[in-house]
């Protein structure tokens, strides 16, 4: 697949341009992040203090559209945020080559979402395509509770991909809690590919992480302007993840 069809594709899928994301949220959680809630830190506190100006730049930077010129206004676009198509595949192509750097250097692994829906299958298509490539994919601490949920939480793996589950059900969830639980026990990985909390707490110990961003995720935004490990694919992290089916073969052919 050329760079060109994913683009069309991506678009096609609403993975890129015009996406459901609301313009609103994105500022909240910006103004949110400069708060200093942690519910939308993603373990990267140490990043702080910063400005909304410092994260809407990072954010026009990975989108490739002016965050701060306001939001589409019309027929169909209204409320939305845009993410460049062309600019979303250069990130592509740019995560392509790490996670063929990682199989390479037959590097350790770790695959972990906060999204139980989306992405998911994504990222366990790429870690199996990862593993005949000769990584080693690290899973740990399986069926185990961690501290922090009201309810308690659970390490679980769909494949070879951490999430989290509550009461037998899957979650979202923004925590740096569950990959902190792991750090605890012992997780030892040069790369860390998937979302949320499980890549902040992985760059907040200087490891390096591939992260699918949404424009709503602004701590992951902070860190590509801080210059963190990251390797960012913005893009609407909700999609069915049909959407990314394009994605994952673009990818998979590169690595």
């Amino acid at each position: 697949m050329s760079a060109t069809a994913l683009a069309q594709a991506l678009e096609a899928g609403r993975v890129v341009g015009w996406i459901d994301t609301p313009f609103h949220d994105v500022h909240r959680k910006i103004r949110m992040l400069v708060g200093g809630d942690p519910s939308v830190g993603f373990g990267l506190s140490q990043l702080l203090p910063t400005s909304v100006d410092e994260v809407v730049a990072g954010l026009n930077d990975l989108s490739g559209w002016d965050f701060a010129a306001g939001e589409g206004a019309g027929e169909g676009v209204r409320g939305k945020s845009y993410v460049s198509p062309e600019a979303t595949v250069a990130q592509i192509e740019r995560a392509a080559y790490r996670l063929r750097l990682a199989c390479e250097r037959s590097e350790r692994v770790f695959f972990g979402t906060g999204h139980p829906t989306g992405p998911l299958e994504m990222y366990g298509r790429l870690a199996q395509e990862m593993k005949s490539r000769g990584v080693e994919l690290m899973r740990i601490r399986e069926g185990e509770s961690f501290d922090g949920y009201v309810g308690g939480g659970r390490i679980q793996y769909c494949g070879d991909v951490a999430v989290v589950s509550m009461s037998g059900d899957l979650v979202h969830t923004h925590s740096a809690k569950p990959m902190e639980f792991l750090f605890s026990g012992g997780l030892d990985v040069g790369l860390v590919v998937g979302d949320h909390g499980f890549c902040g707490a992985a760059l907040a110990r200087g490891i390096d992480a591939v992260a699918v961003v949404d424009t709503n995720d602004p701590a992951l935004v902070l860190a590509h302007t801080r210059r963190l490990p990251i390797w960012p694919i913005l893009c609407d992290d909700n999609r069915p993840s049909v959407n990314y089916h394009a994605m994952t073969d673009f990818i998979s052919a590169r690595i």
